[in-house]
């Protein structure tokens, strides 16, 4: 009675300790994979309407269309995109639009790595993202870089 009682401690136990090893919930679609961290996430729904998987967290929404998705999982460790800021002083995204600050090159690259579209700006402007198609893009603007859903 005493091994039975101490292999059913040692499971619940060992169950419970990896539960707590998970910190990210991941995503992977056929673009890329992006990971969100669990103590920001708020909510998870689906929209049967645009048959999308809506993630909503203290920093914003993230949402991944159904037919795109290869696996949805719990990790613990992130993808290095998720580490990267929303925004920054010198970038921000608009209604669609990229706010660049200052001067610089700006370099737009798809979350794969190809490089999208690169621009030299002289004093601020606006870049439109529309021509992109939907995924996740990292932009960097001489060491700053953001995270882009788009």
């Amino acid at each position: 009675m005493k091994k039975i009682l101490f292999t059913l401690w040692l499971a619940v136990t060992g169950v419970a300790a990896s539960a707590e090893d998970f910190q990210y919930l991941t995503v992977k679609t056929n673009e890329a994979e992006q990971s969100i961290t669990l103590a920001t996430i708020q909510k998870i729904t689906f929209d049967t309407k645009a048959n999308n998987v809506v993630v909503t967290t203290s920093e914003g929404t993230v949402t991944f269309p159904i037919e795109e998705m290869q696996k949805m999982f719990f990790a613990s460790t992130p993808s290095a995109i998720e580490q990267l800021p929303l925004q920054s002083e010198a970038l921000r995204v608009r209604n669609g639009n990229l706010e660049v600050q200052g001067r610089g090159f700006v370099y737009i690259y798809r979350s794969n790595g190809t490089l999208m579209q690169a621009a030299k700006v002289e004093d601020g402007a606006s870049i439109s993202l529309s021509n992109l198609p939907k995924g996740v893009y990292i932009i960097n603007k001489e060491g700053q870089t953001i995270k882009v859903n788009r």
